[in-house]
């Protein structure tokens, strides 16, 4: 009885990887599943990470908690990657975990009202996304990189939320109820963080010169 009950096959939980050279169909679709499931996720990060990534330095404004962020979010997504995958927009809801990621560390430590060090060339922003910040009526004005970059570098100056509710309403494109549930926020603290912050945005004088251009 000594022999089996410290045995290492009786430690293993139910359902532990057996061996891929172990012949048996079950042991052998087994290990098939889990190299499909290994390779689907490897795709998926080869082809989104970068996006996750640039989108948490957006949101968090520091290039080494967005490595730790996108980190903690791939990994948690691989654990319930037959959920993930399952979903019709397994980017969305990878991204849904990073913020979660985020609004904890925020829990942790308050909102800081001040403005954080930031690296703008992380921010994910396209000319849509531009084209919303910068209050130009034209799509064709914000879809320049040079204007682009300028959107992103008046980023630096908002504070932490207020540059947490930009990337989520406008670089994302959330409602404003799912920008609040995303940061465990009240709607009407998401509206007056986004009327601060485009305040801010239009004032700024990287925003001012694409108007005056226009």
């Amino acid at each position: 009885m000594d022999a089996v009950k410290h045995s290492p096959r009786a430690a293993e939980p139910a359902g532990w990887p057996v061996p891929c050279g172990k012949v048996t169909t079950t042991a052998r679709g087994r290990c098939v599943a889990r190299a499909d499931r290994d390779a689907e996720f490897a795709e998926f990060v080869r082809e989104r990470s970068p996006r996750l990534l640039a989108f948490a330095r957006g949101l968090c404004g520091d290039p080494t908690l967005a490595e730790d962020l996108t980190q903690g979010a791939l990994e948690k997504a691989y654990l319930k990657w037959h959920r993930v995958r399952a979903t019709d927009d397994p980017t969305s809801y990878v991204r849904r975990i990073l913020v979660n990621h985020y609004r904890d560390r925020l829990r942790r430590r308050p909102w800081r009202e001040q403005s954080t060090d930031f690296d703008p060339g992380g921010a994910p922003l396209d000319a849509a996304a531009a084209h919303r910040l910068d209050g130009d009526d034209r799509p064709d004005r914000a879809a320049s990189v040079a204007d682009r970059e300028s959107v992103r570098t008046a980023l630096a100056g908002l504070t932490a939320r207020e540059r947490a509710v930009v990337v989520l309403r406008f670089l994302e494109d959330l409602s404003e109820a799912d920008t609040a549930a995303a940061l465990g926020i009240k709607v009407g603290t998401v509206k007056s963080a986004c009327a601060r912050a485009l305040g801010k945005l239009r004032e700024a004088p990287d925003i001012q010169g694409l108007q005056e251009a226009g």
